[in-house]
């Protein structure tokens, strides 16, 4: 029957294949066909990216020329990821960073605008309520 030959092939040269990553790191491999060892990562501009052991890749492959890996299947973390740039601008309703364990912002100036809170409490608040302590322990 005609629907039964139209099963899935395995992708030929040239096409795209997702696999799991096997090494990470140094060096990229990434268990497809057989496992492809010193793969390039591609990303956009000034994003860097580090796979995941065990993380479902897609790595694509041009006629001719050496498999690279292109993304990351969404819902899976990367082991590491960095943004680079002269300028970075995040926008929207809400913007948020979280942070699990610790948190470092670093640069020769640092500018805040809006409200600056610290646990619920504002920041003048903490302040006003800092120098009190202070000003009230040398009485």
């Amino acid at each position: 029957m005609w629907l039964s030959g139209q099963q899935k092939r395995p992708a030929d040269e040239g096409e795209g294949q997702t696999g799991i990553v096997t090494m990470s790191g140094g060096e990229t491999a990434v268990l497809l066909d057989r496992e492809r060892r010193g793969l390039q990562l591609y990303s956009p501009g000034g994003y860097t990216w580090t796979p995941k052991v065990g993380q479902r890749v897609l790595v694509i492959q041009g006629r001719g020329e050496i498999p690279c890996v292109v993304g990351a299947l969404q819902g899976s973390i990367p082991d590491r990821v960095g943004i680079q740039a002269k300028s970075l601008a995040l926008s929207g309703e809400t913007a948020s960073i979280a942070v699990q364990e610790s948190a470092t912002v670093q640069g020769d100036e640092i500018h805040l605008d809006g409200q600056v809170y610290v646990k619920d409490e504002t920041l003048e608040e903490l302040i006003i309520r800092v120098v009190f302590g202070v000003v009230g322990g040398m009485r």
